[in-house]
């Protein structure tokens, strides 16, 4: 029973001295449940750096720093060994860099991947990488700075030269600015108050010409109010101005004006009509419109008439000799053509005499 008890203590100390091992490890940010890998790094200085410092890459905590030592080795005699102990998921290429850096304002450092790009070969726990020191937040500020002051200095320069000149161009000479528009401010006033003074004189003027002509202004509202009372008396005339107008009006409105438009359209209606009939239609009208055949019987008609008088007066023997007599004339006929004329015409057949 007492073995049993000692057995019981013993192990309840062994489990609380393992237990608090691992939380002291994981306080430290030990992962004790994952494995891990380790990459050692050599710096000439390693201030604020300590043991479960974190390790980053582009911001992003990739593990801490698991232990620092000065090495012994010649080729790296007195210098500080950092040992990493890295994610077992991140692979570093073998020329990569670290850089120990400021992580914030109030000293803490941390340890910085530079990647390399190197793809063959992958640092492994008997590399030795080299780690640069850029120093604290503080130390990096006072270096930004040191870089920076040449062109500060520039700027400060600049500005000086720019304080100078708005200084004299504002300040002194009789070209400064504000002297000048200073003076072209007094002139603008002067002009005012002369332009001021001018209307006080207009207006005095005007007083005085309607002082004067009070009397005329007077006669004239008098006028007015007269013709006033006149047109008042003329309403009558009016009224019955505009009661004869009204009247025109209405005689107006009474004319059968609906009825002479709608006739005037039908007649239009039926002149619209018989010009189409003319211009379409095959009646007489519209054939001697559309067909020249009249046109050219004409013209063959008076052509043979001219020639035919043309005949005539050069031969005209060879149409007519006619001798007419009575008790003391004696008419001729010639031309076998005239027998139709001498039928129809008995007296002057008994009077004619034919010659052959």
């Amino acid at each position: 029973m007492n073995n049993k008890n000692e057995i019981l203590v013993g192990a309840l100390t062994l489990f609380g001295i393992v237990l608090f091992i691992l939380g002291f490890k994981f306080l430290q940010g030990d992962d004790i449940f994952t494995r891990s890998k380790f990459v050692n790094i050599v710096a000439d200085r390693v201030d604020g750096i300590a043991p479960s410092s974190p390790v980053l890459e582009n911001g992003v905590p990739i593990g801490r720093v698991d232990n620092i030592e000065l090495s012994t080795n010649p080729k790296y005699l007195n210098k500080a060994i950092l040992t990493l102990k890295l994610e077992k998921g991140v692979i570093i290429p073998n020329d990569s860099k670290f850089v120990i850096y400021g992580l914030d304002m109030l000293g803490k450092m941390g340890v910085g991947l530079s990647r390399g790009t190197a793809t063959s070969k992958a640092a492994t726990e008997l590399d030795t990488m080299l780690c640069l020191v850029k120093g604290n937040s503080i130390d990096q500020g006072v270096d930004l700075v040191k870089q920076l002051k040449p062109k500060i200095d520039s700027v400060l320069g600049s500005v000086y030269g720019l304080a100078n000149n708005l200084n004299t161009q504002l300040g002194t000479g009789d070209n400064a600015l504000i002297k000048k528009a200073v003076s072209d401010l007094s002139t603008t006033m002067q002009s005012i108050n002369r332009l001021a003074g001018n209307a006080d004189k207009m207006i005095v003027g005007l007083n005085g010409t309607l002082t004067e002509n009070k009397g005329n202004i007077d006669g004239i509202l008098k006028n007015v109010s007269q013709l006033t009372g006149k047109l008042n008396g003329e309403t009558g005339k009016i009224d019955s101005i505009l009661t004869n107008f009204k009247t025109l009006s209405s005689k107006l409105a009474a004319l059968e004006l609906a009825s002479t438009v709608e006739s005037a359209k039908g007649t239009l209606d039926e002149l619209k009509k018989t010009l189409k009939l003319v211009t379409e239609g095959d009646g007489s009208v519209a054939k001697l419109l559309k067909d020249d055949g009249l046109y050219k019987d004409l013209t063959k008609a008076v052509n043979a008439f001219g020639s035919v008088m043309t005949d005539l007066q050069a031969h005209p023997k060879k149409y007519i000799n006619l001798a007419i007599f009575d008790k003391s004339k004696s008419y001729t006929v010639a031309d076998t053509t005239l027998e139709q004329f001498l039928k129809n015409n008995p007296k002057a057949a008994k009077a004619a005499k034919v010659i052959k």
